[in-house]
């Protein structure tokens, strides 16, 4: 459904970098990585982490993104504009609300309500993201989980070098994992670099949503060898 398929991985791998830079900068949480935020709900029940329930809004606010994304998967194409254009709109419409609440609140630094609140609405279009990655380039990978995607990189890079006969699957796997976390690092660089003036955190984040929406514009839903209506592979 994307026209450059590993430009558009690039980009959304690297958008999720950029805001848990961000926000773990910001807000004292991540909005992406919520394998980390279950553990800080762990550490502030032991009255280690006073910023906890921040935690507790951003792994809920990701599950339902993930649920509200499946939802508009659903959704039959309607000329160029297809689903994960639409789950893009949709992700690209929440990011400047976070971002103009975020502007609003002068940042939330001062106060746990107000840090959970903007938790809450990065991680929302973040978890349509995340969703998005995984049955649309058909990778075993998702935008923040980078830990499977060390351990997937290694063992392709392992069997490109050393295996025998047709290599060509574990080099793209090897490839695609190293390009993702080289995106997300990258991500990471800009979020961290921009954080202490957030206007332009907002407008890079705008801009990776735009691309992506562009690169899922033309194209056309695949239709049978009989001509039949239009069928969307399972891995997209």
């Amino acid at each position: 459904m994307f026209r450059a398929p590993l430009f558009a991985l690039t980009m959304g791998v690297g958008l999720a970098g950029v805001v848990d830079a961000f926000s773990f900068l910001r807000y004292k949480v991540f909005v992406g990585i919520q394998t980390g935020n279950v553990v800080f709900v762990g550490m502030g029940l032991a009255g280690h982490l006073p910023a906890w329930p921040s935690a507790v809004a951003s792994l809920v606010a990701f599950g339902l993104g993930g649920l509200l994304g499946a939802g508009l998967r659903r959704l039959p194409p309607v000329g160029p504009i297809t689903p994960p254009t639409v789950e893009l709109v949709v992700m690209l419409a929440l990011l400047v609300v976070w971002g103009l609440v975020d502007r609003g609140l002068d940042s939330g630094r001062d106060s746990l309500t107000e840090r959970t609140l903007l938790t809450a609405l990065c991680a929302l279009p973040i978890g349509i993201l995340g969703g998005l990655v995984v049955r649309t380039f058909g990778v075993q990978t998702a935008t923040s989980y980078q830990t499977g995607t060390v351990l997937r990189t290694t063992q392709g890079l392992f069997d490109w070098l050393f295996g025998r006969g047709d290599t060509s699957g574990v080099r793209r796997l090897a490839l695609i994992g190293l390009l993702c976390l080289v995106s997300y690092a990258v991500g990471g660089f800009v979020g961290a670099a921009t954080q202490s003036r957030p206007i332009w955190t907002f407008v890079i984040l705008w801009a990776l949503a735009l691309v992506m929406i562009a690169l899922t514009l033309g194209r056309r839903p695949t239709r049978s060898a009989h001509g039949d209506a239009p069928t969307r592979s399972r891995r997209t």
